[in-house]
C-alpha cells in the first residue's frame, strides 16, 4: 500500500555524556542514591503551555530517580548546571551531517529546552540543538530528504511503575543522541522497512553504540483522509512492516466508521452513569471484587445506540473499545470493560442483566465499566467522552507506542512549538575550526566510497563494522600508516580471542600500544596475540616489558638474512621448509613476507652462481 511516511532516527553516540564526563554506561547494579521529584507544566518561549506538557501534568507524575554513582552526577540530578559540551559527540554529530550531504552545517549552535514532564528528565526538559539541515540519504535507489539533524540528550530509563509513582534510572540520562528527521516520502511498508535497515547499516560507519535500544526509530505516517500519527519506539525493526500495515488499517477503519457511524456523537450529550459497587457485591468476577475491596469506584457509563461500536474491529487485535481503554490507561492507569465483549473477566450474564436493569439500557444501547479512584470520577467521564467524540469526528493526530503484538496504542498528544524555549545555562557554542574541518572530510561519505578510498575488502570492512571499530581503524590507519588487515587482526581478532579464552575484556589502549610497536618496527603482527594475552592477566605492565621478557623483539633485516642463510647451508632450499624452520627457531620475531623476499633473492643468487 502507498503511504506518506517520514522517519525520526535517534542514534546513541559511543562517547561520554553530552554535558558531563560521566561514562555512557547502563548500570543495573552498584551504589546509587534516590531522588524524589514531581513536575508541573511550564510555558514555552511563545508564552503558551504545550498540549503534551498539559497532558502529562494531568496524569500526575511523582517520580523516584535511581542515580548510579558510576554513571551519573549532579548534572543528571539537575543540581548543577551543564558542563562544557562533549567535543567528541559534537564532532561525530557533524560527521553524520556531512555524510548526509547537508547543505547547511552550522558553525554556531544554540541549545534549546524541550519541555518533557513525563519524568524521563530530572529538569523537566531535554536539551536539544539544531546542527544541520537540508541533506539526503540514499537507500534502495531512493533519495530521502533530510530535514533536520539535532544533537541532544537521551532521557532517563523507566524501570518500574509503582502505583502513582514512576521509577527511572539516571544512567542513560544525558547520553548524546543524534536525531535525524527526514522529509515525507511516498512509499510502501516493505520499502520503508528496507530504508530503516539501510540506515542502521549507515550508522555503523560512525562511533555509535550498538545493540537493542541504541538506535530508536520513530515513523510519522498518514494515509489519504487520515491524520499524522507518530509511531514511537521501533527498537527492533524486523516487524516494522506489519506495524505499519496495522496502523494504516486502523486509520482506514476509523475513516469508514466516521462515515457510517459519525452521527453517534450526538448521543454523547447528557451521558448517564452509575456507580455499581452496591449492585455487584455478589459478583464472581475477581476483577470487580478486587476493585470493591480496594475501595475503588466501579463506574458504568451508558451509551445510547452504541451497541456493536465498542467491539468494532479496527485492525488485528484492536477494537474501538481498545482505543478508549488505551487512552484511559495512559491518563489514569485504568482500562475499560465494554458490553460488546461480555460475558468475560468473570462477569456473568446475570451480572450483565443487573447492569442493564440499573442503567435502563435498551437493546441497541451499550455500556462500559471502569474501575477508578472515587475522586477521579468526573475527570474519567470527561476523558472517555472526549476520546469517543474525537474518534467519531476524525483520526486523532497523536503519538502512539509500538506494541509487541505489532499494533500500537495511544501514548500522548503530538507536541508543538510551545514545548521549546531557550537554554539559559549554556552560551551560544561556536564550533571549533578543527572540528569543522575534520568533520567536513565526511562530505558525501558512504559505504562504497569508503571501501574504495581505503582499499577495504568486504571481509575486513564487515569485521570492523561488527566490532564497532571502523572509526578507530580509520584513525589508526592515518596515524600509524598500518594496513587494515593488521589493524583488524589486533583490534578485533586478538581482543575477541582473549575475551573467549580468558573471559577478560582487555582495554583497547593495550591493543593500540601493540599497534604502535608494530608501526615502529619493534614487533611483528604475529607477536601481538602473545603480548596481549600476557597483558590481560597482568603478567607485564607494558608492551615494552612484555616484548623484552618474552624475547619477541623483531629481528632486523641482517639478522633475519643470517638466520635464513644458516638454514639454507643445512641443506634446505624450499621456501616453505625454510619458513617452517624459521618459525621453529624464531617464533613470531620475523615477518613472513620479508623472509619470503630474502629467500627468493638468496635462491636466485645461488642459481646464478
Amino acid at each position: 500500500m502507498t503511504l506518506k511516511c517520514g522517519f525520526e532516527w535517534h542514534v546513541q553516540l559511543d562517547t561520554n555524556k553530552l554535558f558531563c564526563s560521566c561514562p555512557s554506561l547502563l548500570r543495573d547494579e552498584g551504589k546509587e542514591v534516590e531522588i524524589k521529584r514531581s513536575f508541573k507544566a511550564t510555558m514555552g518561549e511563545g508564552g503558551d503551555i504545550d498540549v503534551t506538557a498539559r497532558f502529562e501534568e494531568g496524569r500526575g507524575n511523582n517520580v523516584i530517580y535511581e542515580a548510579p554513582l558510576e554513571s551519573s552526577c549532579l548534572v543528571e540530578a539537575d543540581e548543577e548546571p551543564p558542563h562544557e559540551i562533549n567535543k567528541e559527540a559534537l564532532r561525530i554529530g557533524l560527521e553524520v551531517a556531512n555524510a548526509l550531504s547537508c547543505k547547511q552545517v552550522f558553525n554556531e549552535i544554540i541549545f534549546m529546552r524541550k519541555v518533557i514532564i513525563d519524568g524521563s528528565n530530572t529538569s523537566g526538559f531535554q536539551r536539544t540543538a539544531l546542527i544541520a539541515m537540508n541533506g539526503n540519504f540514499k537507500a534502495k535507489d531512493k533519495s530521502i530528504g533530510i530535514a533536520t539533524i539535532n544533537l541532544e540528550e537521551d532521557s532517563a530509563r523507566r524501570v518500574a511503575d509503582e502505583g502513582e509513582t514512576a521509577r527511572f534510572k539516571l544512567d542513560r540520562l544525558g547520553m548524546p543522541l543524534v536525531e535525524i528527521a527526514t522529509e515525507l516520502i511516498e512509499t510502501d511498508e516493505k520499502e520503508l522497512k528496507e530504508i530503516a535497515e539501510e540506515f542502521g547499516r549507515f550508522t555503523r560507519l560512525f562511533k555509535v553504540k550498538r545493540g537493542i535500544g541504541t538506535i530508536r526509530q520513530d515513523v510519522n505516517l498518514s494515509i489519504e483522509g487520515g491524520s499524522r500519527v507518530e509511531l514511537k519506539g521501533f527498537q527492533d525493526i524486523r516487524h516494522m512492516d506489519k506495524v505499519i500495515v496495522n496502523e494504516a488499517e486502523r486509520q482506514r477503519a476509523l475513516l469508514k466508521l466516521i462515515k457510517d457511524k459519525g452521527y453517534l456523537s450526538q448521543y454523547l450529550e447528557n451521558i448517564d452513569y452509575k456507580e455499581l459497587n452496591n449492585y455487584l457485591g455478589d459478583t464472581k468476577s475477581e476483577l470487580i471484587r478486587g476493585g470493591i475491596k480496594s475501595n475503588k469506584t466501579i463506574l458504568s457509563i451508558k451509551f445510547r445506540n452504541f451497541k456493536g461500536l465498542f467491539g468494532y474491529r479496527l485492525c488485528e487485535d484492536k477494537r474501538f473499545g481498545s482505543e478508549i481503554s488505551d487512552y484511559l490507561r495512559a491518563l489514569f492507569g485504568a482500562g475499560i470493560i465494554h458490553s460488546d465483549e461480555l460475558p468475560a473477566y468473570g462477569i456473568t450474564q446475570t451480572d450483565i442483566e443487573k447492569i442493564k436493569k440499573e442503567m435502563k439500557l435498551d437493546d441497541e444501547d451499550a455500556f462500559l465499566i471502569t474501575i477508578i479512584k472515587p475522586e477521579e470520577k468526573e475527570k474519567v467521564i470527561k476523558a472517555i467522552i472526549s476520546r469517543i467524540r474525537s474518534l467519531l469526528t476524525s483520526v486523532p493526530m497523536e503519538v502512539r507506542a509500538v506494541n509487541e503484538d505489532e499494533t500500537s496504542s495511544f501514548l500522548r498528544p503530538i507536541g508543538g512549538k510551545d514545548r521549546m524555549y531557550i537554554e539559559t545555562d549554556l552560551p551560544i557554542i561556536e564550533v571549533p575550526r578543527d572540528i569543522l574541518n575534520e568533520s567536513a572530510k565526511f562530505k558525501g561519505f558512504d559505504v562504497e566510497s569508503l571501501k574504495s578510498k581505503y582499499g577495504l575488502n568486504d571481509d575486513t570492512f564487515n569485521l570492523l563494522i561488527k566490532a564497532n571499530k571502523l572509526e578507530l581503524a580509520l584513525k589508526l590507519n592515518r596515524e600509524l600508516n598500518l594496513d587494515f588487515n593488521t589493524i583488524t587482526k589486533v583490534m578485533v581478532a586478538d581482543l575477541t580471542y582473549i575475551h573467549r579464552k580468558l573471559s577478560i575484556d582487555l582495554d583497547e589502549k593495550a591493543a593500540i600500544d601493540v599497534l604502535r610497536s608494530i608501526s615502529k618496527g619493534a614487533i611483528t603482527k604475529e607477536a601481538s596475540t602473545s603480548i596481549l594475552e600476557r597483558l590481560a592477566i597482568n603478567e607485564f605492565k607494558s608492551v615494552d616489558e612484555a616484548v623484552d621478557k618474552l624475547n619477541l623483539r623483531k629481528l632486523d633485516k641482517n639478522a633475519l638474512k643470517k638466520a635464513i642463510l644458516a638454514i639454507i647451508k643445512s641443506g634446505k632450499s624450499n621456501e616453505n621448509e625454510i619458513i617452517i624452520n624459521l618459525k621453529q627457531k624464531l617464533g613470531p620475531r620475523f615477518e613472513y613476507s620479508e623472509a619470503a623476499r630474502i629467500i627468493k633473492i638468496l635462491n636466485g643468487n645461488k642459481r646464478d652462481n
